[in-house]
């Protein structure tokens, strides 16, 4: 293999590992803001690092001081007049019992929890999945043709 291959997964890695880091989510909220809905109309203003910002009481009280986002979750929530709303976030908990991670976020009294999802990509909380699917595709192929 030539020096610059060696270079350019190098490259790929140390971009994989730096985006690993940091775990990006959308946060929005369909009672507040409707393009948070079941059709999702992302923009840049729901884009949040969930590095930057605090994390929740429940995750600091549960898993310590220095808890951090291990994803992004999505939430259908219901309001006490029965309607469905879903609310986008970072998630704080364990992947490997994810149920346990979303059971951990206690609502107020105000809602009630219907499902939850967490997911480990960059911005994974969105209606489709088909963009960490895309991704993942399109660098098996790079690193193919690298090693071909």
């Amino acid at each position: 293999m030539t020096s610059t291959k060696y270079f350019l997964v190098l490259a790929i890695i140390i971009a994989s590992a730096g985006s690993a880091v940091a775990v990006h989510c959308y946060q929005c909220d369909a009672s507040q803001n409707p393009k948070c809905g079941e059709i999702f109309e992302p923009d840049d203003s729901m884009k949040i690092d969930c590095s930057r910002i605090p994390a929740p009481f429940y995750a600091t009280y549960i898993l310590g001081r220095n808890a951090s986002a291990t994803g992004c979750v999505k939430r259908m929530l219901q309001k006490l007049t029965g309607e469905p709303y879903i609310a986008r976030s970072c998630f704080y908990g364990d992947f490997s019992n994810p149920k346990g991670g979303c059971e951990m976020d206690t609502q107020t009294g105000f809602t009630k929890q219907i499902s939850c999802s967490a997911c480990s990509d960059d911005f994974c909380n969105s209606s489709t999945a088909a963009a960490p699917i895309i991704v993942t595709i399109l660098t098996l192929l790079v690193m193919t043709r690298i090693f071909s």
